[in-house]
């Protein structure tokens, strides 16, 4: 890592956030870290995790791309440090990258640190995002339940926000995850009314003062967008939106795997033939019975945009 360690008057909370779910939690670090003119004083190495796929092209000339960045950015009353990072690992190299965040915690004597991430849920647009947390300390919950968030009743954060949470716990650092919100078909999509709800949470949490106008008018251009495609999510299930919404407001969140791994292969494969046979013949009744299937392995959020594509006009 090279970096430059901050003096501080008091420890700094620490923010921390990677790409994941329509990038809601990056988004809200970046906006934050834009808002406070954030400065940089360190930078994580991340070329030993990062194995490019693919190569970008420009006028003829292929190249890879760069190397993604992880920054550490510190601000100074409040006193703060924000950790960026475009590149979200998995296995022992998140293991590996937490570690050398916590790190910089523990030098800096950080009281805690906070990441953000999304929460796919069946939801309409028009729903403002819940935003609930898991801590990894009793204290810790205790303060995020009187800033008047709640906790999360159940289910599991993976990747690094999951291994921060373990980690920080065997060493001793209070962290928490705070997520929101998002309609489970834009799991592939940018949400900035889930980033606003996180940057405006974690604004109340370490007493920030943070103009959130430029973000609220994202949100709102997103708008025409979605009801397009809830336009035509209803042209095939003409009231699941609405239903979807009732449960939304009447319900804890349920969340669901991320993975498909653990899905018998008998199952795969019929998910594969009803793909087949719905884009060939566009029959409502399949399309329904294929929405059950991906919804009754909690994998929906895994297809969304292949199941939208679907219905999509010629």
């Amino acid at each position: 890592m090279n970096k430059r360690m901050m003096d501080f008057s008091t420890p700094p909370i620490v923010f921390a956030a990677w790409p994941g779910m329509g990038d809601v939690g990056l988004r809200a670090m970046e906006y934050i870290r834009s808002e406070v003119d954030a400065h940089l004083f360190a930078e994580l190495d991340m070329s030993a995790f990062y194995s490019p796929q693919e190569v970008v092209v420009e006028e003829g000339l292929a190249r890879f791309p760069e190397i993604p960045k992880s920054l550490f950015l510190e601000h100074h009353n409040p006193n703060m440090v924000i950790f960026e990072s475009t590149l979200q690992v998995g296995g022992e190299d998140a293991i590996t990258v937490t570690e050398a965040v916590l790190d910089v915690v523990r030098k800096l004597k950080a009281p805690r640190i906070y990441t953000a991430a999304a929460l796919p849920y069946p939801m309409s647009y028009k729903s403002q995002p819940k935003v609930f947390f898991a801590a990894n300390k009793k204290n810790v919950i205790n303060k995020l339940s009187s800033k008047g968030v709640e906790p999360m009743p159940e289910g599991f954060i993976s990747g690094p926000n999951g291994v921060l949470l373990g980690i920080a716990a065997s060493q001793n650092i209070e962290a928490a995850c705070i997520v929101a919100t998002i309609p489970s078909y834009a799991t592939g999509l940018p949400y900035p009314k889930a980033s606003l709800a996180i940057v405006k949470t974690l604004a109340a949490i370490a007493d920030i003062a943070i103009s959130t106008q430029e973000l609220e008018e994202q949100a709102s251009s997103y708008e025409e967008s979605y009801e397009q495609i809830e336009e035509r999510l209803r042209q095939v299930f003409p009231n699941m939106i609405e239903e979807e919404e009732e449960f939304f407001e009447g319900m804890p969140p349920s969340p669901k795997p991320e993975k498909d791994d653990n899905i018998p292969e008998v199952v795969m494969k019929k998910i594969e033939k009803l793909f087949r046979e719905v884009a060939k013949s566009k029959n409502r009744e399949q399309a329904s019975e294929l929405k059950q299937e991906l919804d009754k392995w909690g994998v929906f959020d895994l297809y969304e945009k292949r199941f939208l594509d679907l219905f999509k006009e010629e």
